[in-house]
């Protein structure tokens, strides 16, 4: 997978959750936790670790709003 391509999965990860409010609230941070894991996933296979770190810093966030 492409940088840009990962890049995409985060930015999709963070407007998934940009307006995740009552009942949509689960699903969308269960889809973004998702699409972080495979960005991470993808950004550590190609060996980007600044997308890498993109990644954790946001699965790290969203762990801490639990």
């Amino acid at each position: 997978m492409e940088p840009s391509e990962i890049w995409e999965l985060i930015v999709k990860a963070d407007e998934s959750l940009k307006y995740a409010t009552g009942d949509a609230a689960g699903p969308r941070r269960e889809k973004a936790v998702g699409l972080l894991r495979s960005a991470l996933e993808e950004a550590e296979a190609i060996s980007n670790d600044a997308l890498a770190e993109q990644a954790r810093t946001r699965l790290k966030d969203l762990e801490g709003k639990s």
